[in-house]
């Protein structure tokens, strides 16, 4: 009986990480989809670069973190909080979960 819970114990645990970075995976995803939809925001507007990229990026429930021209194109970063069950996850190894960050780049084709 006390192997079979700590077998059980054992398996929550794995199961319940798999799942943490399977959340991180598709978070990570997100937020590299947000920038890039900042980024190209930002280089198709005729107005301000930036606060076409930080509408973008807030329409999307992300902060912009940095926006900067090069030349003529436009290079954003945008962050996310990481999720929820990471952060649980985290938290129960004693740990704190960063941020999710992505950057892109977009100008004229």
């Amino acid at each position: 009986m006390v192997w079979a819970l700590a077998l059980l114990s054992v398996l929550l645990m794995v199961s319940s990480l798999a799942s943490a970075v399977a959340v991180q995976a598709i978070a990570r995803q997100r937020v590299a989809t947000i920038a890039d939809l900042a980024a190209l925001a930002g280089a198709q507007t005729r107005g301000e670069p930036c606060r076409a990229a930080d509408d973008a990026a807030r329409a999307n429930d992300a902060q912009l973190v940095s926006c900067a021209l090069d030349g003529t194109d436009v290079v954003v970063t945008v962050r996310r909080p990481a999720p929820e069950l990471v952060t649980r996850v985290i938290a129960a190894l004693g740990g704190r979960a960063n941020d999710v960050d992505a950057s892109a780049r977009a100008g004229p084709s």
